[in-house]
């Protein structure tokens, strides 16, 4: 289960931001709130993190079965006036490498329904799994293809956004360095990246995505790379419903391009306020063959209390270029603020 990620130079540190935040705490009341006059109730701060702890066994005898704390968060969002709101997020634990770093710093500027900014680091808007906070993904884990598309650790980068609705419309539209969360720009034109849904019918949107931009190599040579995506999301009761298929290329020198392709299909089912049951078909191609990917994963979800969960994941799948199935567990234990 790899990951692409760009390996560059991590340069902002955690203990910086671990001050801002024991000062942002000190300047707070006990409720997170203080008012700074008379007339007014801001800036008013809460609690923002979760808590996901892992245990993981598999059928390959080099792998062994392992508890784990998979992501550990903690950090601070609130309001500082009518129109400005901000978002500041550290992980002590991150994967794939359980090391601590920076995961949300953005300021969200309120202007109208039609047009908003954020900038800062964010996620980047692509797609239905990738811009979602993973405390929400039906599954334990994003889809494989969701994960091999990006090329951004966490899912984040930095960068400004144009964000806002049109009666059935949603869209976002960002510019971003294009390097992920953490990483300094080398590289110039910087990234577009957008999304816009369309709500069909009540419940159900769907959309389209795309991203341009480059990328530097480990010589330090610039190349081209793009995504292209169709998505689309059922938010119904008892159903619910996603799917995601995508197009990756990436220029690997002047006369060579390598293509990816992939999706899934998730579909769930509430059998009452506590417990769901979901299901996801998924499969990735690329001109890499030692990542080409099909599986299926099975779940069963329970939801004790609003901020709790306890997750079951059974996964069959196949990877590289060879036929061999291969059978993992998954159990997850999730406390959200």
């Amino acid at each position: 289960m790899s990951t692409f990620y760009s390996m560059k130079k991590t340069v902002i540190k955690i203990t910086g931001l671990s001050a801002l935040f024991i000062f942002l705490m000190l300047i707070s009341e006990p409720a997170y709130s203080q008012a700074q006059d008379e007339e007014s109730n801001y800036p008013v701060w809460t609690p923002a993190g979760f808590l996901q702890m892992h245990f993981s066994a598999n059928d390959q005898e080099d792998i062994p079965a392992a508890f784990s704390v998979h992501r550990a968060r903690m950090g601070l969002k609130g309001k500082v006036s009518d129109k400005i709101s901000v978002n500041m997020v550290v992980g002590a634990t991150e994967p794939p490498n359980n090391s601590p770093a920076l995961v949300n710093a953005f300021a969200d500027f309120s202007l109208n329904q039609y047009f908003n900014i954020r900038a800062g680091q964010f996620f980047v808007p692509f797609g239905v799994e990738g811009p979602e906070p993973i405390t929400i993904n039906p599954a334990i884990e994003r889809s494989y293809t969701s994960r091999q598309m990006n090329p951004f650790r966490m899912f984040r980068d930095i960068g400004i956004m144009g964000y806002g609705n049109y009666s059935f419309m949603n869209y976002s539209l960002a510019v971003m360095n294009g390097n992920g969360a953490n990483v300094a720009e080398n590289l110039n034109p910087k990234d577009v990246i957008g999304k816009v849904d369309f709500e069909i019918f009540d419940d159900f949107i769907a959309g389209l995505s795309s991203h341009i931009g480059t990328y530097e190599t480990n010589n330090l040579e610039r190349r081209s790379r793009q995504r292209w995506g169709i998505h689309g999301e059922y938010d119904g009761s008892p159903f619910f419903a996603r799917g995601e298929m995508m197009i990756r290329e990436d220029e690997i020198s002047p006369e060579v391009d390598a293509q990816s392709s992939g999706g899934y299909l998730l579909g769930g089912y509430e059998i009452n306020n506590n417990w769901e049951t979901i299901g996801r078909i998924e499969y990735f191609d690329s001109d890499f063959n030692a990542r080409d990917y099909q599986g299926v994963t099975l779940g069963l979800n329970y939801f004790p209390a609003n901020n709790t969960n306890l997750s079951v994941n059974g996964m069959a799948f196949s990877q590289g270029d060879n036929n061999e199935i291969n059978f993992a567990l998954f159990v997850q234990l999730q406390f959200v603020l």
